[in-house]
Parts: C-alpha cells; structure tokens; sequence
C-alpha cells in the first residue's frame, strides 16, 4: 500500500482578470493574477501573486499574455529573486493590433522557495478576458 504523505498534488492556473490594461509603471511589478481557475494544494496566493513551494521538487511554469500596440509589452518568470525567462515585445505601432506571447520553464526548487511574474518598468499587459495567465505544478518531489 502506498503511504498517503508521499504523494502530494500541487498544481495552479490564475488569469488576470482587472478589467482593462496593467501597467505601465515606473518600476517592475510582481502581477497579482486575481483569479484561480485551479489552485490544488493551495501554493499559488492570489492576494501577493507569490506561489511559495510547499516542498522541495522539480516544478513547471508558464505564463502567456496579451497586449495592444500602445506600449512595451513583457513578463519576466522570477524564482525568488532571480529572473529565470522572459517574454518581451518592443512596440511598433501600426504594424499590428495585438501581442502574444508566452514562456515556460521546470525548475528546482527548495521548500519555501517563491516563483511570480513581474512586469517590467514601461511595459502592461491585458487585464480582460482571461488573456493573461500563470501556470506551474510540481513534477515531482525531490
């Protein structure tokens, strides 16, 4: 019989749901995806936009956006402090109407070890419809 605490089920998606356009600001921003589509195991807070490992294991992650022409776009996946991938679109307006764009990336990481989505200083992203999004589970436990 399999013993119950080795198996654990961490996995999240949250959209981004403001209503309109994010950004731009100032300075690099943690995004705050305000709505679980799915948050197993209850890592992912949708009050801090932080998913913080509940334990140590191989995790993957991704995070997909949309955006208009009237900006920089762009997101940066973050492990702790550390930019681990990016998605960025330089704007050249009246080529196109819309970005979209997307990275992902599997990761090591300890028990406690935090992952978000931080959009850089100059650049937004889209807000309605569920265009933009943060996913990650854990593979497997260390």
């Amino acid at each position: 019989m399999t013993d119950p605490s080795t198996k654990m089920s961490v996995l999240f998606t949250a959209v981004l749901q403001t209503g309109g356009n994010v950004g731009p600001f100032q300075g690099d921003t943690t995004l705050i995806f305000n709505k679980a589509i799915t948050n197993v195991g209850e890592a992912y807070d949708i009050c801090t936009g932080l998913f913080k490992a509940p334990v140590t294991g191989f995790y993957c992650f991704s995070f997909s956006y949309q955006a208009d022409k009237r900006e920089q776009s762009g997101l940066t996946l973050m492990k702790n402090d550390e930019a681990i991938v990016k998605a960025f679109d330089s704007n050249q307006p009246g080529i196109q109407h819309v970005d979209n764009a997307s990275s992902t990336a599997c990761l090591e990481l300890q028990r406690g070890d935090h992952v978000s989505v931080v959009l850089p200083k100059s650049c937004h992203v889209c807000g309605i419809g569920k265009a933009t999004s943060f996913t990650g589970f854990l593979i497997s436990k260390a």
